[in-house]
């Protein structure tokens, strides 16, 4: 392959989809980067040539600076082409992983999962039906996701794909209040429908995290994001951070549990170090070591007459007192 038609293919993988346009002179900068030393005279003729015979490559002269773009559905360059196996694995990254990607990694995807559809049509076999055999679901009562501002999700994206700090007005979900914060973004967690953006407020250290849904307003800033020293957004949410901690002390829990209940458990423990044995009243005995959270006591709520705290004392009183007021207001209707 020629030097020529190599410089050619890298800069054609340079250009982006409408409405993102690239000027000759920033892809004069990205062949230099590249090792190919041209000139914009030169780039510019390739593109006019190019574009008289590829179908939706065209140069966008409607505002300066003028800059050239694939139309927006526009058949990918792909060399070689699809075959099933890929085009389902696409398929699949639509149907499941969608909601997980920005919203500009979706736009740019978009015609490898046309493309895949297309594949998929036209080589008719039980790999097409694959995503039909597929689901994934919640444990819990299945509730609609929150609406998310497009534009507010974009611009988190952003900032968080290129470290980039925002500023954002956010409503806070216990006064209700608006408050306006410079946030600098580290991670995005899916949790049963919410999606919450984990972060750091006004150069402060802590680390915390908002529902995206519950943005108002946000627009980029340049300043840089300064990751905490050790951060890890596996640990942070493993060590129950999206579980509204109250205190930074683990529990160490005992309960005692319906046989249906600890057979769950088994299968699903709570923690590494959990561990059930039998007891004289036919109930299953769990101890185990968990963060301090409102998570736990809501598990703990949920479950009902299937379990009965027994330690520590302070957790057991606040268990108890909390179903006694549940039964107070089913008694006084």
């Amino acid at each position: 392959m020629s030097d020529t038609l190599l410089r050619q293919l890298v800069m054609l993988r340079r250009i982006p989809r409408h409405p993102r346009k690239i000027t000759v002179r920033e892809l004069e900068s990205h062949l230099d980067d590249q090792g190919y030393t041209v000139s914009e005279r030169t780039i510019q003729r390739d593109l006019l040539t190019l574009s008289g015979r590829l179908f939706g490559l065209l140069l966008d002269d409607r505002s300066k600076p003028h800059g050239w773009c694939w139309q927006q559905h526009a058949a990918p360059l792909d060399i070689p082409s699809m075959d099933p196996q890929t085009a389902l694995a696409f398929k699949l990254a639509e149907h499941f992983g969608q909601r997980l990607m920005a919203p500009s990694t979706v736009s740019t995807l978009e015609p490898y999962f046309r493309q895949a559809e297309q594949v998929l049509d036209d080589h008719p076999s039980p790999v097409g039906a694959w995503p039909h055999k597929i689901r994934a679901i919640t444990r819990g009562q299945t509730l609609m996701a929150p609406v998310i501002d497009a534009d507010v999700l974009r611009c988190i994206y952003t900032g968080l794909f290129n470290d980039r700090q925002v500023k954002a007005r956010y409503q806070r979900r216990y006064d209700g209040q608006t408050k306006t914060y410079v946030i600098s973004p580290l991670g995005i967690v899916f949790r049963d429908g919410v999606v919450y953006l984990v972060c750091q407020r006004n150069d402060k250290a802590a680390v915390v995290h908002l529902a995206l849904h519950r943005f108002i307003e946000v627009e980029p800033l340049s300043d840089p994001v300064e990751r905490p020293a050790g951060f890890d957004l596996g640990e942070y949410v493993s060590g129950g951070g999206l579980d509204f901690k109250l205190g930074e002390a683990m529990l160490n829990i005992s309960l005692r549990l319906t046989n249906e209940t600890a057979t769950h458990l088994e299968e699903t423990p709570l923690s590494e170090d959990q561990q059930l044995a039998p007891t004289s009243d036919g109930r299953i005995r769990l101890s185990a070591t968990v963060a301090d959270t409102l998570q736990i006591r809501w598990w703990l709520l949920g479950l009902g007459n299937q379990v009965e705290v027994i330690s520590p004392q302070s957790l057991r009183d606040e268990i108890a007192d909390r179903l006694a007021q549940a039964m107070a207001q089913y008694q006084t209707g």
